[in-house]
């Protein structure tokens, strides 16, 4: 039997190398040989032990991270139709059951056994010389999409599901709170979607100045001006159609309650960790806006593709260093030391 190096997470900080037999793909399986896999906040957070799920129990441990990937097809099932070994792949962020109702309907995202990859209840992740998938979760790469886009996919699908959800209209005046990755694609998506003024907030110049270049018409530092003082000197009456909360800040998820037009709507994809509390709701039931919930991007990937095959939507921009695969442990263990420029961390399988 072959085997496979695997970078495992056997509990909060115990971040290892390991050898581990390749998986054998099922029937309706595809093995995919690891190519890229994109560093996510939320696996620093895990391999922390701060991540809200982690404390719950509902990160079980042993796991493998990496849920920001791309590859090419090493194996198939014997049932598997739709790929060729060699073919260029990304995956989708969860794997349903497959066999419910609602599966087998199509709606995997409604899927009540589905599991994530590389994170909650995991599938097992990319943090690994292969990943095995169910075929029906694995897209094609175009031609055109390189394996950096490719590994880009999972948050930028995020971030249109955040823009979709907070039905950006065109014309419209959006609030993107938060600098990481998927906070600057949704700026640069909800251009895309015909916004024409969309504001991003953030604490680090390097990160607010690449989130300029990429697409955002303005950006507040946080450390220098209110969100509020500054949506009041940029825009005519100091109230935006749309805001998406991807900044993880209770702070700003309270003051964007305040800057909300009459039924405006607001997309929140952070996680905050703690409950929050001394909210406004009696001013937020008046304004008659909308709080919608953003959780997985079930759905956004083939929007995302065409856009990036168009040549409308390149990410490789946000990528700020690399580093192997196996290096994994020492990438997460520094992950806080270069906060202040660092968007995406790529990790590449040679």
């Amino acid at each position: 039997m072959s085997t496979m190096r695997v970078v495992r997470l056997f509990g909060p900080k115990d971040l290892r190398v390991v050898d581990m037999p390749v998986p054998e793909p099922g029937p309706h399986e595809v093995l995919c040989k690891v190519s890229r896999v994109g560093v996510c906040g939320t696996d620093h957070a895990i391999y922390s032990g701060e991540f809200t799920f982690v404390k719950s129990g509902d990160v079980h441990f042993p796991m493998t991270l990496g849920h920001e990937w791309s590859g090419t097809v090493a194996a198939l099932g014997r049932d598997a139709r739709q790929f060729r070994p060699g073919d260029r792949v990304t995956g989708d962020t969860a794997v349903a059951c497959g066999y419910c109702t609602e599966c087998l309907l199509g709606n995997y995202d409604r899927c009540k056994d589905a599991r994530a990859v590389g994170t909650i209840n995991a599938w097992d992740g990319a943090y690994a010389e292969y990943i095995l998938m169910p075929e029906r979760h694995v897209l094609h790469l175009p031609d055109s999409v390189s394996f950096d886009n490719g590994a880009m996919v999972e948050p930028a699908a995020t971030a249109m599901y955040a823009v979709n959800r907070a039905s950006v209209q065109p014309g419209d005046v959006v609030l993107v709170q938060g600098s990481g990755p998927i906070g600057i694609m949704a700026a640069r998506l909800a251009k895309l979607c015909g916004a024409a003024n969309v504001l991003l907030s953030g604490r680090k110049d390097a990160k607010l100045k690449a989130a300029l270049a990429f697409g955002a018409d303005a950006a507040i530092n946080t450390t220098r001006e209110s969100v509020t003082d500054a949506v009041r000197r940029l825009v005519p009456g100091g109230k935006v159609d749309r805001v998406i909360e991807a900044s993880g800040s209770r702070g700003l998820f309270t003051e964007s309650l305040g800057l909300i037009r009459q039924g405006g709507v607001m997309s929140v994809l952070a996680f905050y960790e703690n409950p929050l509390e001394q909210l406004d709701l009696d001013r937020f039931v008046c304004s008659g806006a909308s709080i919608v919930a953003v959780s997985g991007s079930l759905g956004m990937y083939p929007p995302v593709l065409k856009l990036m095959a168009a040549g409308m939507f390149d990410c490789t921009p946000l990528i700020t260093s690399r580093a192997p695969l196996l290096e994994a442990p020492g990438v997460l263990a520094r992950f806080d030391e270069h906060a202040e420029g660092r968007i995406k961390i790529m990790l590449q399988n040679a």
